[in-house]
Protein backbone atom coordinates (compact mmCIF):
# COMPACT_ATOMS: atom_id res chain seq x y z
CA UNK A 1 0.00 0.00 0.00
CA UNK A 2 1.57 3.43 -0.92
CA UNK A 3 -0.16 6.81 0.51
CA UNK A 4 0.70 10.12 -1.27
CA UNK A 5 -0.84 13.46 -1.86
CA UNK A 6 -0.46 13.66 -6.02
CA UNK A 7 1.90 15.99 -7.57
CA UNK A 8 1.80 16.76 -11.13
CA UNK A 9 3.81 18.14 -14.23
CA UNK A 10 1.69 20.36 -16.82
CA UNK A 11 1.99 20.75 -20.18
CA UNK A 12 1.82 24.64 -21.85
CA UNK A 13 -0.66 25.27 -24.44
CA UNK A 14 0.36 26.49 -27.57
CA UNK A 15 -1.02 29.44 -28.58
CA UNK A 16 -3.67 29.48 -31.64
CA UNK A 17 -2.02 29.39 -34.64
CA UNK A 18 -4.05 31.67 -36.47
CA UNK A 19 -3.89 34.55 -33.73
CA UNK A 20 0.31 35.75 -34.15
CA UNK A 21 1.65 34.78 -30.98
CA UNK A 22 4.00 37.48 -30.68
CA UNK A 23 0.85 40.07 -31.66
CA UNK A 24 0.87 42.81 -28.52
CA UNK A 25 -2.60 42.61 -26.66
CA UNK A 26 -5.51 45.28 -26.53
CA UNK A 27 -4.39 46.40 -22.66
CA UNK A 28 -8.04 47.38 -22.47
CA UNK A 29 -9.34 43.96 -23.06
CA UNK A 30 -9.51 42.18 -19.87
CA UNK A 31 -10.50 38.21 -19.68
CA UNK A 32 -11.46 37.33 -16.09
CA UNK A 33 -11.95 33.57 -15.15
CA UNK A 34 -13.64 32.42 -11.89
CA UNK A 35 -13.15 30.31 -10.13
CA UNK A 36 -9.38 29.66 -10.91
CA UNK A 37 -8.85 26.70 -10.20
CA UNK A 38 -12.25 25.38 -11.15
CA UNK A 39 -13.03 22.17 -10.92
CA UNK A 40 -13.31 19.72 -14.00
CA UNK A 41 -16.86 19.18 -13.23
CA UNK A 42 -18.02 22.67 -12.23
CA UNK A 43 -19.35 25.49 -13.99
CA UNK A 44 -16.62 28.35 -14.67
CA UNK A 45 -17.77 31.94 -15.22
CA UNK A 46 -15.67 34.27 -18.00
CA UNK A 47 -16.01 37.00 -18.74
CA UNK A 48 -14.66 39.81 -21.30
CA UNK A 49 -14.31 43.59 -20.52
CA UNK A 50 -13.30 46.67 -22.35
CA UNK A 51 -15.59 46.56 -25.40
CA UNK A 52 -17.18 48.48 -27.19
CA UNK A 53 -21.11 48.34 -26.68
CA UNK A 54 -22.31 45.92 -29.52
CA UNK A 55 -18.84 44.99 -30.96
CA UNK A 56 -18.44 41.80 -31.98
CA UNK A 57 -15.07 39.42 -30.93
CA UNK A 58 -14.55 35.69 -31.13
CA UNK A 59 -13.90 33.68 -27.96
CA UNK A 60 -11.37 30.84 -28.20
CA UNK A 61 -10.75 28.07 -25.61
CA UNK A 62 -8.10 25.28 -25.99
CA UNK A 63 -6.55 22.42 -23.89
CA UNK A 64 -4.56 19.17 -23.87
CA UNK A 65 -5.72 15.89 -23.36
CA UNK A 66 -3.62 13.37 -21.44
CA UNK A 67 -1.77 12.31 -24.94
CA UNK A 68 -1.02 15.99 -25.19
CA UNK A 69 -3.67 16.67 -28.19
CA UNK A 70 -4.74 19.90 -28.84
CA UNK A 71 -8.76 20.60 -28.65
CA UNK A 72 -10.09 23.60 -29.05
CA UNK A 73 -13.31 25.65 -29.45
CA UNK A 74 -14.35 29.36 -30.28
CA UNK A 75 -17.74 31.28 -30.22
CA UNK A 76 -19.16 34.69 -31.77
CA UNK A 77 -20.46 37.24 -29.68
CA UNK A 78 -21.52 40.67 -30.01
CA UNK A 79 -20.94 42.60 -26.42
CA UNK A 80 -23.47 43.97 -24.52
CA UNK A 81 -24.20 47.81 -23.55
CA UNK A 82 -21.80 47.36 -21.12
CA UNK A 83 -18.93 45.92 -23.44
CA UNK A 84 -18.60 42.56 -21.62
CA UNK A 85 -19.15 39.12 -23.13
CA UNK A 86 -20.30 36.64 -20.60
CA UNK A 87 -21.26 32.53 -21.90
CA UNK A 88 -23.00 32.73 -19.32
CA UNK A 89 -25.62 34.31 -20.44
CA UNK A 90 -24.45 35.86 -24.18
CA UNK A 91 -25.43 34.36 -27.28
CA UNK A 92 -23.12 32.90 -29.48
CA UNK A 93 -24.04 33.61 -32.93
CA UNK A 94 -21.36 31.39 -34.83
CA UNK A 95 -18.72 28.66 -34.05
CA UNK A 96 -18.47 25.42 -32.44
CA UNK A 97 -21.98 26.27 -30.47
CA UNK A 98 -24.39 28.53 -30.96
CA UNK A 99 -26.97 29.91 -28.41
CA UNK A 100 -26.43 30.20 -24.72
CA UNK A 101 -24.31 27.62 -22.82
CA UNK A 102 -22.37 28.70 -19.72
CA UNK A 103 -20.18 25.81 -20.59
CA UNK A 104 -20.36 25.37 -24.59
CA UNK A 105 -16.30 26.55 -25.21
CA UNK A 106 -15.66 23.34 -23.22
CA UNK A 107 -18.18 20.77 -24.46
CA UNK A 108 -17.68 22.00 -27.58
CA UNK A 109 -14.22 21.81 -28.11
CA UNK A 110 -12.88 19.76 -31.18
CA UNK A 111 -9.90 17.10 -31.44
CA UNK A 112 -6.99 19.44 -33.95
CA UNK A 113 -5.59 16.84 -36.39
CA UNK A 114 -2.15 18.26 -36.98
CA UNK A 115 -1.08 17.75 -40.68
CA UNK A 116 1.42 14.70 -40.81
CA UNK A 117 0.10 13.05 -37.21
CA UNK A 118 -2.17 9.83 -38.22
CA UNK A 119 -5.63 9.35 -37.42
CA UNK A 120 -5.36 6.59 -35.33
CA UNK A 121 -9.37 6.46 -35.05
CA UNK A 122 -8.54 7.29 -31.20
CA UNK A 123 -11.22 10.90 -31.42
CA UNK A 124 -12.43 10.49 -27.92
CA UNK A 125 -10.86 13.09 -25.39
CA UNK A 126 -8.23 11.54 -23.24
CA UNK A 127 -8.43 11.24 -19.65
CA UNK A 128 -6.31 8.33 -18.30
CA UNK A 129 -5.07 10.42 -14.76
CA UNK A 130 -6.00 12.29 -12.62
CA UNK A 131 -3.91 14.97 -13.40
CA UNK A 132 -4.98 19.21 -13.82
CA UNK A 133 -5.59 20.41 -17.21
CA UNK A 134 -4.66 23.78 -18.53
CA UNK A 135 -7.43 25.88 -20.41
CA UNK A 136 -6.17 28.80 -22.22
CA UNK A 137 -8.59 31.38 -23.27
CA UNK A 138 -8.13 33.95 -26.35
CA UNK A 139 -10.01 36.70 -27.80
CA UNK A 140 -9.73 38.19 -31.17
CA UNK A 141 -11.16 41.20 -32.86
CA UNK A 142 -11.23 41.79 -36.63
CA UNK A 143 -9.14 38.39 -36.59
CA UNK A 144 -6.48 40.29 -34.87
CA UNK A 145 -4.81 38.86 -31.03
CA UNK A 146 -6.68 41.15 -28.86
CA UNK A 147 -6.18 39.32 -24.82
CA UNK A 148 -5.48 35.71 -23.88
CA UNK A 149 -5.00 34.49 -20.30
CA UNK A 150 -4.50 31.05 -19.24
CA UNK A 151 -6.14 29.24 -15.76
CA UNK A 152 -6.19 25.43 -14.18
CA UNK A 153 -9.13 22.81 -14.02
CA UNK A 154 -8.94 20.41 -11.39
CA UNK A 155 -9.97 16.76 -10.58
CA UNK A 156 -8.72 16.14 -6.77
CA UNK A 157 -9.75 18.42 -4.02
CA UNK A 158 -6.65 19.69 -2.07
CA UNK A 159 -5.34 17.44 0.37
CA UNK A 160 -6.58 14.26 -1.17
CA UNK A 161 -4.61 11.12 -0.35
CA UNK A 162 -4.17 8.23 -2.27
CA UNK A 163 -3.61 4.61 -1.29
CA UNK A 164 -2.80 2.15 -3.94
CA UNK A 165 -3.72 -1.81 -4.32
CA UNK A 166 -1.36 -4.21 -6.21
CA UNK A 167 -1.69 -7.64 -6.82
CA UNK A 168 0.66 -10.23 -7.90
CA UNK A 169 1.11 -11.29 -11.42
CA UNK A 170 1.29 -14.71 -12.66
CA UNK A 171 2.09 -17.07 -15.89
CA UNK A 172 5.67 -15.30 -16.09
CA UNK A 173 3.85 -11.80 -16.62
CA UNK A 174 4.66 -8.87 -14.68
CA UNK A 175 5.48 -9.89 -10.36
CA UNK A 176 3.24 -7.14 -9.53
CA UNK A 177 0.91 -4.20 -10.49
CA UNK A 178 -0.99 -1.46 -9.07
CA UNK A 179 -4.86 -2.67 -9.85
CA UNK A 180 -6.87 -0.03 -7.93
CA UNK A 181 -6.55 3.20 -6.60
CA UNK A 182 -8.33 4.64 -3.79
CA UNK A 183 -8.59 8.42 -3.29
CA UNK A 184 -9.27 10.24 -0.31
CA UNK A 185 -10.85 13.11 -0.04
CA UNK A 186 -9.93 15.75 2.83
CA UNK A 187 -12.41 15.25 6.19
CA UNK A 188 -15.34 17.58 5.21
CA UNK A 189 -15.28 20.42 7.95
CA UNK A 190 -18.31 18.52 10.02
CA UNK A 191 -16.30 15.61 10.55
CA UNK A 192 -13.37 17.73 11.40
CA UNK A 193 -14.10 17.23 15.41
CA UNK A 194 -14.43 13.66 14.97
CA UNK A 195 -11.14 12.47 13.62
CA UNK A 196 -12.70 8.52 13.60
CA UNK A 197 -15.56 9.47 11.18
CA UNK A 198 -15.40 7.04 8.53
CA UNK A 199 -16.03 7.92 4.76
CA UNK A 200 -18.74 5.68 2.40
CA UNK A 201 -16.93 4.88 -0.83
CA UNK A 202 -17.87 4.51 -3.83
CA UNK A 203 -16.10 1.60 -6.65
CA UNK A 204 -15.17 2.84 -10.34
CA UNK A 205 -15.46 0.14 -12.47
CA UNK A 206 -14.60 1.10 -16.74
CA UNK A 207 -15.89 -0.39 -19.66
CA UNK A 208 -14.50 -2.05 -22.97
CA UNK A 209 -11.38 0.08 -22.44
CA UNK A 210 -9.68 -1.97 -19.75
CA UNK A 211 -7.72 -0.14 -17.19
CA UNK A 212 -8.35 2.65 -14.57
CA UNK A 213 -11.07 5.23 -14.70
CA UNK A 214 -8.58 7.18 -12.43
CA UNK A 215 -10.16 10.72 -13.68
CA UNK A 216 -14.13 9.90 -12.71
CA UNK A 217 -13.03 8.10 -9.44
CA UNK A 218 -10.54 11.40 -8.51
CA UNK A 219 -13.55 14.21 -9.46
CA UNK A 220 -15.94 12.01 -7.74
CA UNK A 221 -14.09 11.88 -4.58
CA UNK A 222 -14.45 16.04 -4.54
CA UNK A 223 -17.90 15.65 -3.81
CA UNK A 224 -16.99 13.60 -0.16
CA UNK A 225 -16.99 10.39 -0.72
CA UNK A 226 -14.43 7.85 -0.68
CA UNK A 227 -13.60 6.43 -4.71
CA UNK A 228 -12.33 3.09 -5.90
CA UNK A 229 -10.66 3.19 -9.46
CA UNK A 230 -10.75 -0.57 -9.99
CA UNK A 231 -9.01 -2.27 -13.11
CA UNK A 232 -10.11 -6.05 -13.97
CA UNK A 233 -8.15 -6.29 -17.57
CA UNK A 234 -6.42 -4.08 -20.11
CA UNK A 235 -2.95 -3.17 -17.92
CA UNK A 236 -0.39 -5.55 -16.33
CA UNK A 237 -0.58 -8.00 -14.75
CA UNK A 238 -4.45 -8.37 -15.29
CA UNK A 239 -5.60 -10.09 -18.48
CA UNK A 240 -5.25 -8.25 -21.65
CA UNK A 241 -8.86 -8.33 -22.63
CA UNK A 242 -12.18 -8.75 -21.07
CA UNK A 243 -12.50 -12.77 -21.01
CA UNK A 244 -12.99 -15.12 -17.73
CA UNK A 245 -12.55 -11.89 -15.22
CA UNK A 246 -13.09 -14.02 -11.54
CA UNK A 247 -15.19 -12.94 -9.28
CA UNK A 248 -12.98 -13.58 -6.29
CA UNK A 249 -10.62 -10.82 -7.58
CA UNK A 250 -13.31 -7.82 -6.91
CA UNK A 251 -14.38 -10.34 -3.77
CA UNK A 252 -10.65 -9.68 -2.50
CA UNK A 253 -10.96 -5.72 -3.63
CA UNK A 254 -13.94 -5.09 -1.19
CA UNK A 255 -12.16 -7.26 1.49
CA UNK A 256 -8.99 -4.83 0.52
CA UNK A 257 -11.16 -1.75 0.95
CA UNK A 258 -13.16 -3.20 4.01
CA UNK A 259 -9.15 -3.06 5.97
CA UNK A 260 -8.96 0.42 4.82
CA UNK A 261 -8.52 3.30 7.34
CA UNK A 262 -11.30 5.77 7.17
CA UNK A 263 -13.45 3.72 5.14
CA UNK A 264 -16.94 2.74 6.26
CA UNK A 265 -17.38 -1.19 5.09
CA UNK A 266 -20.89 -0.79 5.32
CA UNK A 267 -21.28 1.54 3.28
CA UNK A 268 -20.21 0.81 -0.16
CA UNK A 269 -21.33 1.94 -3.91
CA UNK A 270 -20.58 0.98 -7.19
CA UNK A 271 -20.67 3.00 -10.09
CA UNK A 272 -19.66 1.56 -13.85
CA UNK A 273 -20.22 2.71 -17.29
CA UNK A 274 -20.92 0.28 -20.80
CA UNK A 275 -19.54 -2.99 -19.94
CA UNK A 276 -18.66 -1.55 -16.26
CA UNK A 277 -22.33 -1.02 -15.62
CA UNK A 278 -22.73 -4.60 -16.67
CA UNK A 279 -20.11 -5.46 -14.09
CA UNK A 280 -21.78 -3.30 -11.82
CA UNK A 281 -24.83 -4.89 -11.61
CA UNK A 282 -23.58 -7.97 -11.81
CA UNK A 283 -21.40 -6.82 -8.31
CA UNK A 284 -23.86 -5.67 -6.48
CA UNK A 285 -26.31 -8.77 -7.46
CA UNK A 286 -23.57 -10.87 -5.77
CA UNK A 287 -21.76 -9.19 -3.32
CA UNK A 288 -24.31 -8.18 -0.08
CA UNK A 289 -21.76 -5.04 0.89
CA UNK A 290 -22.56 -3.55 -1.87
CA UNK A 291 -25.59 -1.05 -0.92
CA UNK A 292 -26.06 0.57 -3.69
CA UNK A 293 -25.49 0.98 -8.05
CA UNK A 294 -25.00 3.75 -10.56
CA UNK A 295 -25.28 2.19 -14.16
CA UNK A 296 -24.53 4.25 -16.67
CA UNK A 297 -25.38 3.21 -20.41
CA UNK A 298 -26.56 -0.51 -18.39
CA UNK A 299 -26.80 -3.73 -20.01
CA UNK A 300 -29.65 -6.25 -18.58
CA UNK A 301 -27.56 -9.11 -19.10
CA UNK A 302 -24.11 -10.75 -19.20
CA UNK A 303 -22.71 -10.89 -22.32
CA UNK A 304 -19.67 -12.73 -23.30
CA UNK A 305 -16.88 -12.15 -24.21
CA UNK A 306 -16.91 -11.67 -28.01
CA UNK A 307 -14.39 -14.69 -28.61
CA UNK A 308 -14.10 -18.40 -28.97
CA UNK A 309 -11.52 -20.92 -27.12
CA UNK A 310 -9.14 -21.78 -29.65
CA UNK A 311 -8.60 -25.04 -28.20
CA UNK A 312 -12.16 -26.16 -27.92
CA UNK A 313 -14.16 -24.04 -29.81
CA UNK A 314 -16.23 -23.02 -27.16
CA UNK A 315 -17.32 -19.36 -26.78
CA UNK A 316 -15.53 -17.58 -23.98
CA UNK A 317 -17.35 -16.40 -21.45
CA UNK A 318 -16.07 -12.59 -19.65
CA UNK A 319 -17.30 -13.78 -15.75
CA UNK A 320 -16.43 -16.40 -14.28
CA UNK A 321 -17.39 -17.24 -10.00
CA UNK A 322 -15.85 -20.19 -8.05
CA UNK A 323 -14.94 -21.47 -11.73
CA UNK A 324 -18.11 -21.49 -13.04
CA UNK A 325 -18.75 -19.26 -16.22
CA UNK A 326 -21.42 -16.93 -15.30
CA UNK A 327 -24.59 -17.16 -17.74
CA UNK A 328 -23.94 -15.37 -20.63
CA UNK A 329 -25.49 -14.00 -23.97
CA UNK A 330 -24.22 -14.58 -27.15
CA UNK A 331 -23.75 -12.01 -30.44
CA UNK A 332 -24.32 -13.65 -33.73
CA UNK A 333 -21.80 -11.39 -34.93
CA UNK A 334 -20.93 -13.66 -38.25
CA UNK A 335 -24.56 -12.56 -39.62
CA UNK A 336 -23.92 -9.20 -38.08
CA UNK A 337 -20.56 -8.78 -40.16
CA UNK A 338 -22.13 -10.05 -43.43
CA UNK A 339 -25.11 -7.85 -42.92
CA UNK A 340 -22.68 -4.47 -41.84
CA UNK A 341 -20.96 -4.86 -45.11
CA UNK A 342 -22.18 -2.78 -47.62
CA UNK A 343 -23.34 -0.28 -45.36
CA UNK A 344 -19.77 -0.14 -44.00
CA UNK A 345 -17.65 -1.08 -46.76
CA UNK A 346 -19.23 0.16 -49.71
CA UNK A 347 -21.27 3.32 -48.26
CA UNK A 348 -18.10 4.46 -45.32
CA UNK A 349 -21.31 4.58 -42.91
CA UNK A 350 -20.57 3.82 -39.10
CA UNK A 351 -21.30 0.67 -37.64
CA UNK A 352 -24.12 0.20 -34.88
CA UNK A 353 -23.78 -2.15 -32.89
CA UNK A 354 -26.77 -1.57 -31.42
CA UNK A 355 -28.35 -4.07 -34.40
CA UNK A 356 -25.67 -6.68 -33.08
CA UNK A 357 -26.94 -6.77 -29.35
CA UNK A 358 -30.65 -6.38 -30.28
CA UNK A 359 -30.14 -9.47 -32.52
CA UNK A 360 -28.72 -11.40 -29.36
CA UNK A 361 -31.48 -10.37 -27.31
CA UNK A 362 -33.88 -12.53 -29.81
CA UNK A 363 -32.55 -15.59 -28.43
CA UNK A 364 -34.74 -15.50 -25.77
CA UNK A 365 -33.75 -18.86 -23.80
CA UNK A 366 -29.71 -17.70 -23.80
CA UNK A 367 -31.38 -13.82 -22.56
CA UNK A 368 -33.31 -15.58 -19.80
CA UNK A 369 -30.22 -17.86 -18.56
CA UNK A 370 -27.69 -14.64 -19.04
CA UNK A 371 -30.46 -11.81 -17.04
CA UNK A 372 -28.14 -10.69 -14.53
CA UNK A 373 -30.20 -11.41 -10.94
CA UNK A 374 -30.93 -7.65 -9.98
CA UNK A 375 -33.46 -8.57 -7.65
CA UNK A 376 -30.55 -9.61 -5.27
CA UNK A 377 -29.46 -6.11 -4.79
CA UNK A 378 -29.06 -4.85 -1.57
CA UNK A 379 -29.87 -1.12 -1.88
CA UNK A 380 -31.21 1.41 -4.59
CA UNK A 381 -30.34 1.73 -8.06
CA UNK A 382 -29.68 4.06 -10.84
CA UNK A 383 -29.92 3.70 -14.54
CA UNK A 384 -28.40 6.55 -16.70
CA UNK A 385 -29.42 5.94 -20.42
CA UNK A 386 -29.40 7.69 -24.03
CA UNK A 387 -32.20 7.00 -26.12
CA UNK A 388 -30.41 7.41 -29.23
CA UNK A 389 -27.59 4.85 -28.18
CA UNK A 390 -25.72 3.16 -31.29
CA UNK A 391 -23.20 0.97 -28.97
CA UNK A 392 -26.46 -1.04 -27.73
CA UNK A 393 -29.80 -0.68 -26.79
CA UNK A 394 -29.60 0.85 -22.96
CA UNK A 395 -32.74 2.48 -22.82
CA UNK A 396 -34.48 -0.43 -23.58
CA UNK A 397 -32.33 -2.81 -21.50
CA UNK A 398 -32.85 -0.29 -18.90
CA UNK A 399 -36.47 -0.72 -18.89
CA UNK A 400 -36.24 -4.85 -18.96
CA UNK A 401 -34.15 -4.42 -15.27
CA UNK A 402 -37.10 -2.03 -13.98
CA UNK A 403 -39.60 -4.82 -15.08
CA UNK A 404 -38.02 -7.21 -13.28
CA UNK A 405 -37.42 -5.86 -10.33
CA UNK A 406 -41.55 -4.62 -10.14
CA UNK A 407 -41.52 -8.83 -10.97
CA UNK A 408 -39.73 -9.42 -7.83
CA UNK A 409 -41.27 -6.61 -5.61
CA UNK A 410 -37.77 -5.20 -4.94
CA UNK A 411 -38.14 -3.22 -1.75
CA UNK A 412 -35.45 -0.13 -2.50
CA UNK A 413 -35.30 2.96 -4.50
CA UNK A 414 -35.37 2.28 -8.91
CA UNK A 415 -34.31 5.45 -11.07
CA UNK A 416 -34.28 5.64 -14.89
CA UNK A 417 -32.62 9.03 -16.10
CA UNK A 418 -33.60 8.45 -20.09
CA UNK A 419 -32.15 11.42 -22.55
CA UNK A 420 -33.84 10.54 -25.56
CA UNK A 421 -31.44 12.41 -28.06
CA UNK A 422 -28.49 11.65 -26.48
CA UNK A 423 -25.88 8.51 -27.25
CA UNK A 424 -23.78 6.08 -25.32
CA UNK A 425 -21.02 8.11 -24.25
CA UNK A 426 -22.29 9.37 -21.14
CA UNK A 427 -19.76 10.30 -18.31
CA UNK A 428 -19.23 13.99 -16.07
CA UNK A 429 -19.68 16.87 -17.37
CA UNK A 430 -17.85 19.68 -19.02
CA UNK A 431 -15.59 17.58 -21.09
CA UNK A 432 -15.40 17.70 -25.46
CA UNK A 433 -18.76 15.57 -26.43
CA UNK A 434 -18.09 16.69 -29.92
CA UNK A 435 -16.32 12.47 -31.16
CA UNK A 436 -19.56 11.07 -32.66
CA UNK A 437 -17.48 8.02 -33.46
CA UNK A 438 -14.26 6.30 -33.21
CA UNK A 439 -12.96 2.84 -35.32
CA UNK A 440 -12.85 -0.93 -34.13
CA UNK A 441 -10.10 -2.83 -34.88
CA UNK A 442 -11.50 -6.26 -35.16
CA UNK A 443 -13.49 -4.41 -37.97
CA UNK A 444 -10.76 -3.48 -39.84
CA UNK A 445 -10.49 -0.29 -38.08
CA UNK A 446 -14.38 0.18 -39.86
CA UNK A 447 -16.06 3.17 -37.48
CA UNK A 448 -18.69 2.98 -34.93
CA UNK A 449 -21.09 5.20 -34.10
CA UNK A 450 -21.96 5.95 -30.54
CA UNK A 451 -24.96 7.97 -31.43
CA UNK A 452 -26.64 11.17 -29.79
CA UNK A 453 -25.03 14.78 -30.74
CA UNK A 454 -22.59 16.61 -28.75
CA UNK A 455 -25.20 19.49 -27.76
CA UNK A 456 -27.06 16.19 -26.15
CA UNK A 457 -24.90 14.86 -24.30
CA UNK A 458 -23.26 17.27 -22.93
CA UNK A 459 -27.07 18.19 -21.37
CA UNK A 460 -27.60 14.96 -20.52
CA UNK A 461 -23.77 14.68 -18.37
CA UNK A 462 -24.44 17.43 -16.47
CA UNK A 463 -28.07 16.87 -15.52
CA UNK A 464 -27.33 13.02 -14.67
CA UNK A 465 -24.05 13.83 -12.60
CA UNK A 466 -26.01 16.57 -10.29
CA UNK A 467 -28.32 13.30 -10.06
CA UNK A 468 -25.95 10.61 -9.62
CA UNK A 469 -23.78 12.75 -6.65
CA UNK A 470 -27.53 13.45 -4.84
CA UNK A 471 -28.35 9.64 -5.40
CA UNK A 472 -24.99 8.32 -3.53
CA UNK A 473 -25.48 10.67 -0.84
CA UNK A 474 -28.94 9.88 -0.16
CA UNK A 475 -28.30 6.34 -0.35
CA UNK A 476 -24.76 6.06 1.50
Amino acid sequence: MVAAVVRYNRARIPSRSAIAASAEPNREIQIRVSPNPAFVDGEVDIRVEGLAAAQKAVVHASTLDDEKRLWSSHAEFRADAAGCIEPRTSESFAGTYRGVSPMGLFWSMHLAQEKGVPDHGRRIYSKTSATPEEVRIEVEIAGAFAAADNFERIYLAPGTETRDMKVSGQNGGPKSGIVGRLFLPPAAADAQSDPQALLPVVIVVGGSGGGFDLDKAAVLSRHGFATFALAYFGIPPLPRWLHRIPFEYFEAAIAWLGAQSRIDSARIGVLGISRGAELALLLASTFSEIRCVIAYSPSSVAWSSGGRDRDTGEIIPSWIHKGDAIPFATLPMREFMVRSAVPVVVMRRPVMFRNLFRAGLRNRSAVEQAAIPVERISGPVMLISGGDDHVWPAAEMSEEIIARLKRHDFPHAVEHLNYPRAGHMLRYPHLPTTPREARHASLRNAHYSFGGSAEADAEAQSDSWRRAIAFLRAAL
